[in-house]
Order: C-alpha cells, then structure tokens, then sequence
C-alpha cells in the first residue's frame, strides 16, 4: 500500500521534473542545473523507496496506540500555535509572528525553558530574516511593525 503510494507520487514528480527539464532546455541553453533538478531527485527516491517497500522488504506488524499525557499536549500545544501562527502572520508581519511562535515551538515542542526558547527563537527569526528578506529578497508580510 505504502510503497505503491511512493511510486504513484514518484512517478507524478518524475513527470513534473520532466516537463521542467523541457522548459529549461528551451528557454536557457546550457543549464546544467534548474528547476527540474530537485523534482528529479526526489521523484526518483520516491519510486526507488516506493518499489523497495513494495516488492522487497516484507510490512511491518504494528499496533498503533495514540499518545497520551505530555505527549499529546506537546502535539495539542504544537498544532495550536501553528494555527495561530497563520492567523496571527498577516498582521503582526512576519518578523514579530515567526519570533513568537517559534519561542512557543521551542518551548513545546523542545521542552526548552523560557530563556533558551527566547535565545533559539531569536537566533531562528533572525536567521530565517536574514535567508528570505535580505539573501533572497523574498517579500514577507510587514503588519504593523512595518518589517
């Protein structure tokens, strides 16, 4: 089942990758690498992973039991904060927003206390800033603050 999965969602990135590789090759003569390299890859892992799951590695036999106590409230806590993340994100901007949450994330999800969650979620923002708004000139939400 998983590995027949694997290999549709493969096949449909090869595809994808495919008819990326056309397009660069008429658009931009010489490229060795574009936007086709990366669907590529991972649509060959996908249908590799995908057939070896299928025809060569026999299922697993496990019992599934859904978390409970820290655990669940870590997840419960975790998927609540990206909620409020995306409703929070177009006005507060995205610098404000991704600060915050991330503390939280930190917090939650790391089981960090406040004062390194605040370190890690400032040196996060600050990296993640630094990436999408002044490397790749990325345009982020500004909200209030205005960055």
């Amino acid at each position: 089942m998983v590995g027949g999965g694997l290999i549709v969602l493969g096949s449909l990135s090869l595809g994808e990758g495919w008819r990326l590789y056309g397009l660069r090759t008429q658009m931009v003569a010489g490229a060795v690498v574009g936007d086709d390299t990366f669907p590529l890859i991972v649509g060959a892992s996908m249908v590799a992973l995908g057939v070896l799951a299928a025809f060569v590695t026999a299922p697993a036999t496990l019992r599934v039991v859904f978390p409970y106590g820290e655990p669940r409230g870590r997840m419960l806590v975790t998927g609540a904060l990206l909620v409020v993340y995306w409703l929070v994100l177009p006005y507060a901007g995205y610098t404000a927003s991704t600060a915050l949450v991330s503390i939280g994330l930190f917090g939650a999800m790391g089981g960090y206390r406040w004062p390194i969650s605040v370190l890690l979620g400032a040196a996060t923002t600050g990296l993640l800033y630094l990436m999408f708004r002044v490397w790749l000139v990325e345009p982020l939400p500004t909200g209030w603050l205005g960055f």
